[in-house]
């Protein structure tokens, strides 16, 4: 079965190369496959977790590169220098480092400026991902 579901129309090789000349910044391998394989995500179940429910990382959506609603993969200011904004959680934004030294790195951020490590490559954070459906219900 597969984790997620996709909800955007495909992006190309083309399209991450554009992004990555644009923001000047090169994506992890892992992450790109993740792009063009999806485009973004969502899952079916409202109770997938990173870690367990009490820890509070209720996953939503990896935002999609390019097309679907009005929110995309981006650098905002209100993230550390060279942090993408990639995805949200239920309280906080999913952000990937594009720093040397923590390059990969996926943190949550809070709106009360809190940046908290989570996962030391994007792969790492979708292996932690857990359907807590069963349990919830």
């Amino acid at each position: 079965m597969e984790l997620f579901v996709t909800e955007n129309p495909p992006i190309t090789l083309s399209d991450i190369q554009e992004f990555e000349t644009a923001i000047r910044l090169s994506l992890p391998e892992d992450y790109k496959s993740h792009l063009l394989k999806y485009n973004g995500a969502t899952t079916e179940s409202i109770y997938m977790y990173f870690g367990e429910p009490d820890d509070g990382i209720n996953f939503f959506y990896f935002l999609p590169l390019k097309y679907g609603d009005s929110l995309h993969v981006e650098i905002v200011d209100y993230l550390p220098e060279k942090h993408l904004f990639i995805g949200c959680t239920q309280t906080g934004n999913l952000a990937m480092s594009l720093n040397d030294e923590d390059y990969g790195h996926i943190y949550v951020y809070y709106s009360e400026g809190e940046l908290t490590w989570l996962a030391p490559s994007f792969t790492a954070f979708v292996s932690g991902l857990i359907d807590y459906t069963d349990e919830m219900e």
